[in-house]
């Protein structure tokens, strides 16, 4: 049995789709375990490895569509070890992305999302950033609180045209960094407002490079308690997946995915786990699928 995500090959020469890396990293002693994320995500993986151990194709099916994957190449960098974000960044500068291949981090607290920001938008001129949080993490406390100031600072990346702070709700948020977020010219969309601002979110994608980051208290706690700041109420796993459906159909290119804020020392961790996993592998599934459409 391989120790990586749906038992996939270990990065090696040649072009994949897809790379799985791991992030571990926690900015902060009161996140613990976000660091042990990416390793918890592959354990729970193995269920839809291909049973006959190959790597590749992958024969993941759905009742509903059949081999989601079967055109999928993918494989597992491995994981990007850091005990602070400085570090961090230094090691992201070693990691070779292969041009063409997307990126998927896994693990960490959300402070990490700037350094993977700063290292996927090199390639490009300008990036869309589409965050998936409950909460828009634009508080001006970066140096205190990264994982709470990240968006503000991913928003003074040079290449970052714009961030959208998708679904966000529930009370531990700040009007203020809202306010501020909004007047620096980024949109805000409230989980009660999705519905009528999707259009204008999906058109505002049209042509556009786009980076998605997926905090784990983005959905329902009953569905993902697993995160350090769950928040009530949200989005179920049916729900979550047309939205990111509809980012990834809406957006000229994805160039990179983040999934951050799973703990797997909380209650919960079997059930949140297996969510993004399949998460993730559904993504890859939607971006292979509109990048051959």
């Amino acid at each position: 049995m391989r120790n990586t995500f749906l038992e996939l090959n270990s990065l090696t020469d040649g072009h994949y789709d897809f790379c799985y890396m791991g992030i571990n990293c926690c900015s902060a002693d009161y996140l613990l375990g976000v660091e042990k994320g990416a390793d918890k995500v592959r354990e729970l993986s193995f269920r839809y490895a291909n049973a006959d151990g190959t790597a590749l194709p992958l024969k993941v099916y759905s009742p509903e569509r059949g081999y989601i994957l079967k055109d999928v190449t993918a494989c597992d960098y491995g994981n990007v070890s850091a005990s602070s974000l400085e570090e961090l960044g230094r090691e992201l500068e070693k990691v070779n992305l292969q041009t063409g291949c997307i990126p998927v981090f896994v693990g960490g607290d959300h402070s990490v999302t700037y350094e993977l920001v700063k290292k996927v938008s090199d390639d490009y001129d300008s990036i869309v950033v589409v965050q998936f949080d409950a909460h828009s993490d634009y508080i001006d406390e970066y140096s205190e609180y990264p994982h709470g100031s990240v968006m503000k600072e991913t928003s003074k990346l040079e290449k970052v045209e714009r961030i959208i702070h998708f679904g966000i709700r529930g009370n531990l948020n700040c009007q203020p960094a809202i306010d501020q977020s909004r007047s620096e010219g980024n949109m805000v969309v409230p989980y009660y407002e999705i519905k009528d601002k999707l259009t204008e979110v999906l058109n505002s994608l049209a042509g556009k490079k786009v980076y998605i980051t997926f905090d784990t208290d983005f959905m329902n706690p009953a569905i993902a308690p697993a995160t350090n700041c769950p928040e009530p109420g949200g989005p179920f796993y049916e729900e979550t997946l047309d939205y990111l459906k509809s980012i990834i159909e809406a957006s000229g290119e994805i160039v990179g995915l983040d999934f951050v804020e799973y703990n797997p020392t909380c209650e919960g961790a079997s059930v949140t786990g297996i969510t993004i996993v399949n998460l993730i592998m559904e993504c890859m599934h939607f971006i292979k699928s509109n990048t051959t459409s």
